[in-house]
C-alpha cells in the first residue's frame, strides 16, 4: 500500500500550471490585487466546505470522499482552461476549493488508519514523510512537463488541460484501494445532524486538548505565511529570465520556460528528500517542538533574504531564499502533520485535520488580500517583508504555548 500511497501523492502533484499560475493571472490582465482576491475566495470557499468534509471522509468513507475531491479537481481545470474573466476564475476555483476541501486530511487519515491496521504507527512520521517525498517528485516531473507545454504552445491554457490527464489516473487509483479504508461508518443518505455532530465533538476536542491548540495556531501561522507567498517566486523568476534573455540572446518566453523548469526541477527534488528526512530532524533536535521551533527560526530568514534580493535586484539571492524556504516547509509538515495524529483519536482524523486546513485557509483568507495591496502599492520584496515578520510572530506564540 505504501506504493499506492506515494502514487497518488506523485499523481495529484501533476498539477502543470502551478509553476506558472500567477504568471497565467498576470497574462491575462489581472493585478496582484485581484491575484489576492482570487486567493481569498478560494481559502473562503475552502473554509465553508471544510465545515463537512471531513465529517463526511469519517462517517460516509474516506474513499469516496477521495474520488469526489479529484473529480471536482478535473472540473475546475476545464474551467481554467477557456476563462476568459474574473468571473469564471471564480467557478474555476469554486471547484478547485471543493477538491482541496475534500482531500485535505482525508487521504492522511486513510494512511494513518493502514499503519494502525498493520501495527506501524510508530513509524507514522517516517513513512507519511516518505509518501509526501513522492508528492514532491511528482511536482518535480510537472514542472518539466509544463516548461515543455509552455514552451511548445501558444497559451498557458495547455497546462490546465493537460492537467486533467493524471487526475483521471488518480481516481483510477483510489478506487482500487482496499474498501475497509473506506471506513463507511454509516449507511444510507448523507445526514446533516450526523454530520454536524460529528463536527461539533471534534471542535470540543480541539479547544480542549491544549497539545492540538497549539498545534492549531503553529499551523496557521507558518502554512498562512508560506502559502501566501511561495507564488510570488514567479514573477521574481521572470525577472531573472529577462535578465538572462538579454545575455544570452534569446527570447523572454524561451528565457522564462527554462529558469522556470530547472528552479522548480531542483526546488521539488530536494523538496522530496527533505519531506523523506523529516523524521531524522525531529530526532535530531530529540522533539518535535525543539524541531518546529529551528523551522521557524530558519523560515524567518530565509524569507527575509528573498525580500532584501528583489529589493536590491539581486534575484539570485530571493530565488535562493525561497528555494530554501521549500525545503525547510517540507521538513515541517510531516511532523506537524504526525503530532496531530498523535493527539487526534480514532475515526476523527480527517475531521481534525480539516479543522487544521480551515485555520490554514482562515489565515490566508486574511493575509492574501494584504500581501497583495502590498505588492501592489508598495513592491514584492515589502509583501515578503510582512510574511516575514508573520513567522516571528508565530514564533512567539508557539514558543509561548505549554510543551507539546
Amino acid at each position: 500500500m505504501i506504493f499506492r500511497f506515494s502514487l497518488y501523492g506523485f499523481l495529484k502533484n501533476l498539477q502543470f500550471f502551478d509553476p506558472f499560475l500567477i504568471l497565467f493571472f498576470l497574462s491575462i490582465g489581472l493585478t496582484y490585487l485581484e491575484i489576492g482576491t482570487l486567493i481569498a475566495i478560494r481559502s473562503i470557499l475552502i473554509n465553508l466546505f471544510e465545515i463537512p468534509s471531513g465529517a463526511i471522509a469519517d462517517l460516509y468513507g474516506k474513499k469516496n470522499a477521495m474520488i469526489f475531491s479529484l473529480s471536482s479537481y478535473i472540473i475546475s481545470f476545464a474551467f481554467f482552461s477557456f476563462a476568459l474573466n474574473f468571473a469564471i476564475l471564480v467557478c474555476a476555483i469554486f471547484f478547485f476549493s471543493i477538491g482541496e476541501a475534500f482531500r485535505t486530511g482525508t487521504h492522511k487519515a486513510m494512511i494513518f488508519d493502514w499503519l494502525k491496521k498493520n501495527n506501524r504507527l510508530d513509524e507514522k512520521t517516517k513513512i507519511y514523510g516518505y509518501t509526501r517525498s513522492w508528492s514532491k517528485r511528482g511536482s518535480a516531473i510537472s514542472v518539466l512537463i509544463s516548461s515543455f507545454i509552455v514552451l511548445f504552445s501558444d497559451s498557458y491554457r495547455w497546462i490546465f488541460i493537460f492537467s486533467i490527464i493524471p487526475y483521471l489516473l488518480g481516481i483510477l487509483n483510489i478506487f482500487f484501494y482496499p474498501s475497509y479504508l473506506n471506513n463507511r461508518k454509516l449507511d444510507g443518505a448523507i445526514s446533516i445532524s450526523h454530520i454536524f455532530s460529528h463536527l461539533i465533538e471534534s471542535f470540543k476536542k480541539v479547544v480542549k486538548i491544549k497539545e492540538l491548540r497549539s498545534l492549531i495556531v503553529l499551523s496557521m501561522g507558518f502554512e498562512s505565511a508560506f502559502r501566501v507567498s511561495k507564488d510570488y517566486l514567479q514573477p521574481i523568476l521572470k525577472s531573472q529570465a529577462i535578465i538572462f534573455a538579454s545575455i544570452f540572446m534569446v527570447e523572454e518566453k524561451e528565457s522564462l520556460a527554462i529558469l522556470v523548469g530547472v528552479i522548480y526541477f531542483i526546488l521539488y527534488n530536494l523538496s522530496a528528500s527533505a519531506s523523506k528526512s523529516s523524521y531524522k530532524v525531529a530526532n535530531f533536535f530529540g522533539s518535535e517542538k525543539k524541531a518546529i521551533k529551528f523551522i521557524l527560526i530558519s523560515s524567518f530568514i530565509f524569507l527575509l533574504s528573498s525580500s532584501v534580493g528583489v529589493y536590491y535586484k539581486i534575484y539570485l539571492i530571493s530565488i535562493l531564499g525561497f528555494v530554501l524556504f521549500f525545503i525547510i516547509q517540507n521538513v515541517w509538515r510531516p511532523i506537524l502533520v504526525s503530532l496531530f495524529d498523535q493527539f487526534s483519536g480514532d475515526g476523527d482524523q480527517a475531521t481534525i485535520l480539516s479543522i487544521e486546513s480551515q485555520s490554514k485557509s482562515g489565515g490566508v483568507l486574511i493575509l492574501a488580500p494584504i500581501i497583495g495591496y502590498v505588492a501592489d502599492s508598495f513592491g514584492i520584496s515589502w509583501a515578503l517583508l510582512v510574511s516575514a515578520f508573520l513567522l516571528l510572530i508565530t514564533l512567539f506564540f508557539g514558543n509561548n504555548r505549554k510543551k507539546l
